[in-house]
């Protein structure tokens, strides 16, 4: 379906976009193409969970592999309008401080004699903040299923199961206890294979790579399912 266009932008299009990407996770083949980039930049945000459910699915994981993790989707527009407001009480909160700068309220030795308390600082505010954000951040992650076919009939696809299991391994990358077997032609199976993944970690591309170095085993590799954890 290479070339297939969607507007993003209207209940239509996202109608659309959601059935296209019902059975798939990409755009174009298996693979994070210029045309996932090119409609994501055409979205006005994430499309909505319960109405788009595939084109949702699809609108995170490419959020994630481009490297916007840490986006609040359900919080966008009020935090950005939170800077402008800010900024425009700025210049009355300045004016009341100057007023209050040229008013006398007592003798300067007592003033001196008694510091006001100090708050934090800017610096320990912001440091608060971050730490407040990175104890309550949630590691996203994702369930997916890969299909690999071997070269011969009689090969041994739990023994390949696991020879992938050990030589495929990585940070955030987990694997899951069995796998499944699924005939394709003349006699040859095909081995289906499940993992789990934190998405700030792993690659779709990085797992279908380190299975394709394999190739005295491995003739080839899809992925054939992604799905965030809930």
């Amino acid at each position: 379906m290479a070339g297939q266009k969607f507007d993003p932008t209207n209940a239509k299009g996202l109608g659309a976009l959601n059935g296209f990407l019902a059975s798939r996770s990409y755009m174009e083949g298996y693979a994070y193409s210029a045309a996932d980039s090119a409609l994501f930049a055409a979205c006005n945000g994430a499309p909505d969970k319960a109405t788009y459910p595939h084109a949702y699915r699809w609108y995170i994981h490419v959020a994630a592999l481009t490297g916007l993790r840490s986006l609040n989707l359900s919080a966008a527009a009020p935090a950005a309008a939170a800077p402008a407001a800010a900024a425009k009480a700025a210049p009355a909160a300045k004016m009341e401080e100057e007023e209050d700068d040229e008013i006398d309220f007592g003798d300067d030795d007592e003033e001196a004699a008694a510091p006001a308390a100090k708050g934090p600082s800017r610096a320990e505010q912001m440091a608060a903040a971050k730490a407040s954000k990175e104890k309550k951040k949630k590691i996203e992650m994702s369930n997916v299923v890969y299909e690999v076919k071997p070269w011969e009939a009689d090969q041994d696809l739990k023994a390949l199961y696991e020879k992938i299991k050990e030589k495929c391994a990585m940070d955030g990358l987990r694997w899951s206890e069995g796998c499944t077997l699924a005939p394709v032609a003349f006699g040859i199976n095909k081995l289906v294979i499940a993992c789990t993944i934190e998405d700030d970690k792993v690659g779709l591309n990085d797992i279908s790579d380190m299975i394709e170095a394999l190739e005295d085993d491995v003739q080839s590799v899809d992925l054939v399912n992604m799905q965030r954890c809930s």
